[in-house]
């Protein structure tokens, strides 16, 4: 092979080098902030194609250096380095820097802006077919408050069936938790009524678990609903866990109690 076309493999295996190192270290950045902030604005299988492409990208780098490196060393076996009259670039590497740093924040900002489309959107989905599902059913909801103020055995075990109800009206519903409030000696508690009904209604026995709040998330909120305080529907999206909340409050005649929705959000709207 003449010095003349190793040269030219060399000087494009570099060049090519370049071009897929800059995708591979965009790549990391990715999955660094995807990963690190447990944030994905992508669909599944958009997801699933990235992966695979910083993959085969991976792979293409190494078969670059390793011709970038047969043609260096053929060079210098064939010819002195000032022989090979190469031309310089010396603004060549200012450009890469300020490409993959530009192509770099353009990235960031469809991770950060897809994640807040994808918020937006899921909370506007569910919100909507979540009031439709309640104005539709405003007499349960009512029994709902009744019986909890009368706290018969019997009478929660209605109030799981009206729950697991209410959530399979629409396939895009998620979890639903219903709260309520009681008294521990002499505090203010919450419970939850959501996945099982924990008792036997024929033994009479009904164990009621604890609804855990978290703290500047709807502790505050849960307080002053169930102090008598007239609160607006609170809607919450956490980044880290990637978790979306909608606390739709309800005050019958006889009690009031809370509807909670929450669902893990794994993948985001971009892509398919």
């Amino acid at each position: 092979m003449q010095i003349g076309t190793k040269a030219q493999i060399a000087r494009a295996t570099l060049t090519s080098l370049f071009a897929v190192a800059s995708l591979v270290f965009l790549g990391v950045l990715v999955s660094v902030l995807c990963v690190g902030l447990h944030i994905n604005p992508f669909k599944e299988t958009t997801t699933s194609f990235l992966v695979a492409a910083f993959t085969g990208l991976i792979g293409v780098s190494a078969v670059l250096v390793l011709l970038n490196v047969a043609a260096n060393l053929g060079l210098i076996a064939d010819a002195k380095i000032m022989e090979l009259k190469a031309e310089s670039r010396p603004h060549l590497l200012r450009r890469w820097i300020i490409s993959i740093l530009a192509a770099a924040i353009v990235l960031v900002g469809l991770i950060f802006a897809g994640t807040y489309v994808s918020k937006e959107k899921y909370l506007a989905i569910v919100r909507g077919q979540a009031d439709e599902v309640l104005r539709e059913n405003k007499d349960l909801l009512e029994e709902t408050a009744r019986l909890l103020a009368s706290g018969q055995i019997s009478d929660y075990k209605r109030i799981f069936d009206v729950r697991t109800y209410l959530q399979n009206q629409r396939s895009g519903l998620p979890q639903l938790t219903l709260i309520y409030s009681g008294r521990f000696g002499g505090k203010l508690a919450f419970y939850r009524v959501d996945e099982y009904f924990p008792g036997d209604v024929d033994k009479q026995t009904y164990d009621p678990h604890y609804f855990q709040c978290t703290a500047n998330l709807d502790c505050d909120y849960l307080k002053r609903f169930f102090s008598g305080e007239n609160t607006e529907i609170l809607e919450k999206y956490t980044v880290r866990d990637d978790e979306f909340y909608i606390y739709i409050p309800y005050t019958g005649k006889e009690t009031r109690f809370m509807l909670l929705f929450n669902r893990r959000n794994e993948y985001g709207k971009l892509g398919s």
